[in-house]
């Protein structure tokens, strides 16, 4: 596997192992005034789909999947919309060993939270990854978001986080 721009002295090799391949993604020491950090990670083909037969699968490589998977491992929060959780059937983030001696030593909980965004709230709230999370699934909605589904929402166990809508209200 290869970077675009590898730290000066990081030999292929190095990203061989899970090891190797989170201290490439690791993020920077927290600085003054804890800022948070928010990356962006996605595949699509040559002429730009970023689907095939629905899902992201098919066009994703295990080179692609290790870094997929090492970039989760490392977040607090992996922010999914609802759409493709419908379609690519999410289920909650797992606590892998290989990470967590990592992930405590920097205050993280055993594996990162899912947040599905979603307007209408269009959720299945008896899929496990509501109702079998190690860490509470979080909602991210809007004002407009139907009452009796931030209701089935919350008595799923989801945290609810209910923003503006387009009208700033």
């Amino acid at each position: 596997m290869r970077r675009l721009y590898p730290p000066a002295g990081t030999a292929d090799a190095d990203l061989d192992s899970l090891g190797g391949l989170a201290d490439a993604y690791a993020y920077p020491a927290p600085a003054a005034g804890g800022r948070p950090y928010l990356r962006a990670n996605m595949v699509s083909s040559l002429d730009g789909a970023a689907v095939a037969d629905g899902k992201s699968a098919p066009l994703s490589s295990p080179a692609d999947m290790r870094i997929f998977g090492t970039l989760r491992a490392l977040a607090d929060v992996v922010v999914v919309g609802a759409e493709t959780a419908r379609r690519e059937g999410y289920r909650p983030a797992k606590a892998r060993k290989e990470f967590a001696g990592r992930r405590a030593a920097a205050g993280q909980r055993p594996a990162p939270a899912v947040a599905v965004v979603s307007r209408s709230l269009d959720l299945d709230f008896d899929s496990p990854l509501f109702r079998e999370p190690l860490v509470p699934t979080l909602v991210l909605t809007g004002t407009a978001a139907p009452r009796e589904r931030l209701v089935a929402a919350r008595a799923a166990g989801a945290e609810v986080v209910v923003a503006a809508d387009d009208a700033g209200t």
